[in-house]
């Protein structure tokens, strides 16, 4: 009887993933909600709100990663897509959230507690081979022995944005990072990672900025979340099975003594 190659199953199970797109973090999220938001997330290429694409205007400000330019008028119709076609470069922004964008990114210049957190090799992208996936992620900051990840809220108070970030999985964006740099590949050596940073500056007036250590405990529920959801992605493409929240009937009741508060969902 002809026995198989051990080596060769290895091999095999390497590449059984190959065929799926570069994994990014917000890939990973996505297989957080269910794994049809992950196939949908694999699938389409997830289109940015305004304050997405102010936030993008922000870091390249910052970091002087892209051009950024204000625009008379709306961020509609057939001239404002002519001039969006004819700057493919640039990032294009209404007069007034491009004067907010400046204004952010002179309140965080003026930071003197940000300052030390913001100065490494900024948005590089790193690809890399985790969990037997092909990974990319590009970290705001790279650091001497650390990572920052530059966000923009509604709210810079750290008793609010805490529950912001932890509904956004920031600590395991960061988790993400962490691998990336971690791993040698062929145009950079490992950088061992100790600490991990969130710099946060509010949207609005007076745009002020928080920083955050984001703690090892959290760090920790980062990798668990990471684990989760890339086992929830290689299920679901084995099989090619990427069911919903549920496939079956599930009741809807409401816990006893509970206190109903009725209005919309934020």
């Amino acid at each position: 009887m002809n026995q198989r190659d051990p080596d060769a199953a290895h091999d095999e199970s390497m590449a059984q993933f190959d065929h799926l797109p570069t994994i990014r973090f917000s890939h990973l999220r996505a297989f957080g909600r269910s794994a049809a938001h992950g196939q949908h997330a694999l699938k389409v290429e997830q289109k940015e709100t305004y304050a997405m694409q102010r936030g993008t205007a922000v870091h390249a400000i910052l970091f002087g990663t892209r051009k950024v330019a204000g625009y008379e008028g709306v961020r509609r119709g057939k001239a404002y897509e002519a001039v969006v076609e004819a700057n493919p470069d640039t990032e294009i922004l209404t007069m007034t959230e491009h004067d907010k964008a400046r204004r952010m990114v002179d309140s965080i210049r003026a930071s003197k507690v940000a300052a030390p957190f913001l100065q490494g090799q900024t948005e590089h992208t790193i690809k890399f081979r985790w969990n037997n996936l092909d990974c990319r992620a590009t970290p705001d900051v790279r650091g001497n022995g650390f990572l920052t990840e530059l966000k923009s809220s509604k709210s810079a108070d750290p008793s609010k944005f805490l529950w912001h970030a932890r509904r956004m999985q920031y600590h395991a964006q960061l988790r993400f990072q962490q691998y990336a740099s971690e791993r040698p590949t062929m145009v950079q050596e490992s950088m061992e990672i100790r600490d991990h940073y969130i710099v946060c500056v509010e949207s609005d007036a007076p745009y002020p900025v928080t920083v955050f250590h984001v703690e090892p405990e959290a760090i920790e529920e980062g990798e668990r979340l990471l684990m989760l959801w890339a086992e929830r992605l290689k299920n679901s493409a084995s099989s090619d099975f990427y069911p919903p929240y549920t496939d079956c009937i599930v009741p809807l009741v409401w816990p006893k003594d509970d206190v109903i508060e009725f209005g919309e969902d934020e």
